[in-house]
């Protein structure tokens, strides 16, 4: 059995090599801090926290590795693993080497989580399956293994959290499903302590404001429900500031109050507090988008009831162009945490090409256009790329292309027509410039001027 080992039990060696670890990690200094942190749990496999860190370097030195394949950065088999404890501890210093270059390798991690149950570290063990989940929040087989594992450490809240995970991936998770409120069920009775309690009186003395908050844990509420709400949950905030639970439902109940700004704080800052959780980070972003273009908005609505205030339109002139720069830079972050992501890419191409920099959205685009679920509407930036740089011929060919992959006449592959009708115009092919408008007429006759084109062309 491996006990965990706190920084306070530390030797005076030890603690000068988490010392100076710590000191490299605040200077970004990622590949000293590793092999200060490797030697460290290596000789004290026990030091979870050290271990956490190690990870957390890793994987700043590593952002690419987490899009890997299913067996990418696996060299030893798990096979390997035995039944013997002493072979088990050593497989823990053996598999660390494995993870340096792909933290979030699935085999190595799972490899790591049952090494960690054969010498009775199951805090080790969840720590493997969190970073799986971290790094492959879509693998519904290795969530079902952390709730599970959870749910066997009785750590109910817990794997209520993993669960609802599962069944935000897949509603017909049936077994998800039902294990979310049985989890749920069992982290109320945990935490108003009825297990403990000597009578019902005792049971009932702090169940009300837990109530209050499950029965009002749904979507669609009043105003007033969600302030009542926001007011228990506020409570509970004062008492804890650092209950990632708390702060995320908080985050929650703004954003269904349409309070962008503080949805987005309280969104970055759940972040901040959890094991670096992609999910959190992605609502924080759309929180701040969301704030941004309410404001641009909100602005646009008043140069258009003044239209000639001059002041006013040159703030709403001055504040788009602000906030366009400011989700570039935005976007540009994201890249940076995650260099591997086409969606990422693709968001940062738009908001270049909304800031008219074409040039420098042109290669995300290219980049982002390699994910086919993001291919089509990448490929029709990149066509308005071109032609916004007159190069029309390009224009062209990529919006051919893109028409060719879109079978159903849906919104997009009428946008694509119609610029493929107005490029083809631009290089004087009247008749394939006609036959790409003739299209949408068929499907859409109010298609914006798309009509007017057509009928003239008949000498209507």
């Amino acid at each position: 059995m491996i006990e965990t080992i706190t920084e306070e039990q530390l030797t005076p060696q030890q603690a000068e090599f988490w010392v100076r670890a710590r000191q490299a990690v605040d200077m970004n200094n990622y590949p000293y801090a590793v092999s200060l942190l490797k030697a460290l749990v290596k000789q004290l496999p026990g030091f979870l926290e050290g271990r956490k860190a190690l990870r957390a370097c890793e994987i700043k030195l590593n952002p690419e590795a987490k899009r890997g394949g299913l067996f990418s950065g696996m060299k030893i088999s798990t096979s390997k693993l035995t039944s013997s404890k002493k072979d088990a501890a050593t497989q823990l210093s053996a598999l660390e080497d494995e993870l340096e270059n792909d933290p979030y390798s699935i085999p190595v991690n799972e490899a790591l989580y049952t090494a960690a149950m054969e010498v009775n570290f199951p805090d080790l063990a969840a720590f493997a399956l969190e970073t799986v989940r971290q790094g492959h929040p879509g693998n519904k087989k290795m969530l079902h293994m952390l709730a599970s594992h959870y749910v066997s450490r009785d750590m109910p809240a817990q794997a209520a959290e993993v669960y609802h995970d599962l069944v935000k991936l897949d509603p017909t998770d049936s077994v998800a499903v039902k294990s979310e409120k049985d989890c749920m069920a069992r982290a109320t009775m945990q935490q108003q302590k009825w297990e403990e309690a000597k009578s019902f009186r005792d049971v009932m003395k702090n169940s009300s404001e837990t109530n209050t908050l499950d029965k009002s844990d749904k979507k669609g509420l009043t105003r007033a429900e969600l302030e009542e709400r926001l007011g228990l949950l506020s409570a509970r905030y004062a008492q804890n500031q650092q209950d990632l639970a708390v702060v995320r439902d908080i985050a929650g109940v703004y954003e269904q109050m349409e309070d962008w700004a503080n949805a987005y704080s309280f969104y970055n800052y759940a972040f901040s507090l959890s094991n670096n959780d992609i999910s959190l980070e992605n609502k924080a972003s759309e929180m701040n988008e969301r704030c941004r273009k309410a404001q641009v908005e909100e602005i646009r609505r008043r140069a258009a009831a003044e239209p000639d205030n001059k002041e006013l339109q040159e703030q709403l002139a001055q504040f788009s162009k602000e906030a366009a720069e400011q989700q570039v830079a935005l976007c540009r972050q994201r890249v940076e945490n995650n260099p591997t992501d086409p969606q990422t890419r693709f968001e940062l191409g738009q908001a270049l090409f909304d800031c008219g920099n074409y040039t420098e959205a042109i290669p995300e685009l290219q980049r982002a256009r390699n994910n086919p679920h993001i291919r089509i509407r990448a490929m029709l930036l990149l066509g308005k790329c071109y032609d916004a740089k007159n190069m029309h011929d390009m224009a062209l060919r990529q919006l051919e292309e893109a028409n060719k992959e879109l079978i159903e006449m849906n919104d997009t592959k009428k946008e694509i027509l119609y610029m493929i009708g107005l490029l083809c115009e631009k290089q004087g092919k009247k008749g394939e410039s006609l036959a790409a408008f003739q299209q949408i007429y068929d499907a859409e006759y109010g298609y914006r001027d798309v009509a007017r084109r057509v009928e003239s062309s008949y000498g209507n």
